[in-house]
């Protein structure tokens, strides 16, 4: 089969991914040049017991709504309760609204509106007893800063790392909702505190529709010990339990990768980097899954596409311990 190329944002990029059958035990065998960031004894990684929808922006809200209704069968509930937080929105109650009449066209009877408009909403008991009964919990989109501004080393941002380490929560994020997922939290240019539910990576949005992959790769290249998720609009990297992940949606999901980077870089010449292999990019098309029996694809993979999911697998156990 032709190894097919992608052109993104002015770099020829190779499209990579495998499946979890070639990539068992990737972590463990990998070279030490591919250690994963801050290794953990084996002992101390305890995996999530829930899911992480990380969602590029701009999700289907009108058609199919793939993501939103996979958002939703990931709870395994009939009829989950849906918790929304549109903090990140300065218009967090037309938000709330919104998302309030699609999941009532799925079917959702119980919707909730964590309403959350300064730091002593965030500790207010009810509010961290709402996420912990919860079966999904969406981020909304608007501005990560000022969802963590609100939320950020509150009851409410306890409440929902334990409900999804502990009691298999699904937390999802759309757009700056997904950007303040991980604990190194990407805005603009600069990096700041995040959630922390994924570990040891940033997370870019609306990827390929803004050419974001060279504000990414320069953020991992200052950080090579970070790795960059780009995620596209109406595109989801999902992550179940620690073990598992798929891309679904319209579009493509990009790792950078850096860790072979020997110091960080502050001057990023991107198209050196990638010629002399210190920066790996892999681009992970929908439809690809860890897990061969979901993976619609298996055994017709490409090379290059065994790759990046391999990368993937290796530093999966650090981006959720």
């Amino acid at each position: 089969m032709k190894r097919r190329k992608f052109l993104f944002a002015g770099l020829s990029l190779v499209a990579s991914c495998t499946v979890a059958g070639v990539v068992k035990d990737a972590a463990s065998n990998a070279r030490a040049d591919h250690a994963p960031p801050h290794p953990m004894p084996q002992a101390a990684v305890r995996q999530p017991a829930g899911h992480l929808v990380i969602i590029g922006g701009a999700e289907d809200r009108t058609g199919d709504r793939l993501i939103l209704r996979r958002m939703l069968a990931l709870t395994g509930q009939a009829d989950p309760v849906v918790t929304i937080i549109s903090a990140a929105s300065a218009f967090p109650e037309f938000v709330w609204g919104r998302y309030d009449r699609i999941f009532e066209e799925l079917g959702v009877t119980q919707r909730r509106h964590a309403a959350i408009s300064s730091r002593d909403d965030s500790e207010n008991p009810e509010l961290a007893a709402l996420i912990g009964k919860s079966h999904v919990v969406l981020l909304t989109g608007g501005d990560q800063r000022r969802l963590l501004s609100l939320i950020g080393g509150t009851s409410v941002e306890r409440a929902l790392d334990h409900a999804y380490r502990v009691n298999g929560l699904c937390v999802a994020g759309t757009s700056a909702g997904a950007a303040a997922m991980s604990s190194n939290m990407l805005t603009g240019r600069t990096i700041s505190d995040g959630l922390g539910l994924l570990r040891g990576a940033l997370i870019d949005q609306h990827f390929s529709q803004r050419r974001r992959l060279d504000r990414l790769a320069s953020a991992v290249a200052r950080h090579p010990r970070l790795i960059g998720i780009g995620v596209d609009e109406d595109t989801a990297l999902i992550i179940s339990r620690g073990k598992k992940f798929e891309v679904i949606g319209s579009g493509t999901v990009t790792i950078v990768d850096g860790r072979r980077l020997n110091v960080s870089v502050e001057d990023v010449d991107m198209e050196e980097l990638v010629k002399t292999s210190s920066m790996q990019i892999h681009l992970l098309p929908s439809g690809i899954s860890s897990a061969p029996d979901h993976d619609r694809r298996a055994g017709n993979l490409l090379e290059e596409e065994m790759t990046a999911l391999q990368a993937l697998a290796e530093v999966l156990p650090v981006l959720t311990r």
